[in-house]
């Protein structure tokens, strides 16, 4: 992730420094014919993954996968439910296990 730079970053009441990284997964060179096809329609390829990071004093990591369309509004929702203090629970994201 060293080559991102985070789409915002926030401050929780504990003292807590937070960095918000919006990304896309690259999908894996496939051989073969379809190749093409798969990454055209490939759900994975859509999909943008929101990921809140904090290093210090340890490391805790958020995950979701949002759609593209609703990337800018769940990346909002993280940084203020952040800010706020609260456990980030964006509504139209799906949590990924880290």
């Amino acid at each position: 992730m060293s080559s991102l730079r985070p789409r915002a970053r926030t401050t929780s009441p504990d003292g807590r420094d937070w960095e918000i990284y919006a990304y896309r997964e690259r999908t894996r060179p496939e051989s073969g014919r379809l190749r093409g096809l798969r990454r055209l329609f490939s759900q994975r390829a859509r999909d943008w993954t929101v990921e809140a990071v904090s290093w210090a004093p340890y490391p805790i990591r958020h995950r979701w996968t949002v759609s593209a369309q609703l990337r800018g509004q769940v990346l909002a929702s993280v940084e203020g439910q952040l800010a706020r203090g609260e456990h980030p629970r964006p509504r139209n994201a799906k949590q990924e296990t880290v």
